[in-house]
């Protein structure tokens, strides 16, 4: 099956079919706009009818879920005989489970003070270099700054553009809404300032 040629496009071949053409576009940008603002509204207002909706049953769940909580602390031990930790009961599963470990830190200390003091000790010894999580991510900003120095020189230069690093940049065509104008400043006419006679 052969390749589909794509739609010819009809290009304006006058100024006022060109003006024309804009005209419609920005009108089809407007009602783009516009069907993106009524549908936000329109989910904000669906999601808080949901949540007025869904708010009685989440309270009236929420206090049967501690009520059977402080049920099971009591009669736990004998539903499940001390062999196991839940049980199958009405359709549900009801008992205890271990939550997924998670690092308490120090009273009083703040993530970004544990990891200068975790810092501290892979400093001393890197073999627990693995107890930190470092991100690496190509800085492109300084790197282009970098390829765009005519005056760079030395081998860390010389090694990015042996390997084939470039700056890429092209004009693109755009079409964006002009900015209202301001209206020209309206001139009044002052009058004169008064010139105090000299006495004699």
């Amino acid at each position: 099956m052969g390749r589909r040629k794509a739609p010819s496009q009809a290009a304006p071949s006058t100024l006022p079919e060109a003006i024309a053409m804009i005209e419609a576009y920005l009108s089809l940008l407007g009602a783009i706009e516009l069907g993106k603002a009524d549908a936000d509204a329109a989910i904000a207002r669906i999601q808080a009818t949901r949540d007025e909706l869904v708010a009685p049953a989440q309270a009236a769940a929420d206090d049967l879920f501690l009520q059977l909580r402080a049920w099971w602390a009591v009669a736990g031990s004998e539903m499940t005989k001390g062999e196991r930790k839940s049980i199958e009961l009405a359709g549900a599963m009801i008992g205890d489970r271990t939550t997924t470990p998670a690092l308490k830190l120090p009273k009083g200390m703040k993530v970004a003070n544990a990891v200068d003091f975790i810092q501290s000790i892979v400093a001393s010894f890197p073999g627990a270099a693995d107890l930190l999580r470092v991100k690496t991510e190509l800085e492109k900003p300084a790197i282009i700054r970098l390829l765009r120095n005519a005056t760079a020189t030395g081998p860390v230069v010389d090694r990015i553009r042996d390997e084939g690093f470039t700056v890429s940049q092209r004009d693109e065509f755009f079409i964006d809404r002009a900015a209202p104008k301001e209206p020209d400043p309206e001139l009044v006419d002052a009058p004169a300032p008064a010139i105090a006679e000299a006495r004699p």
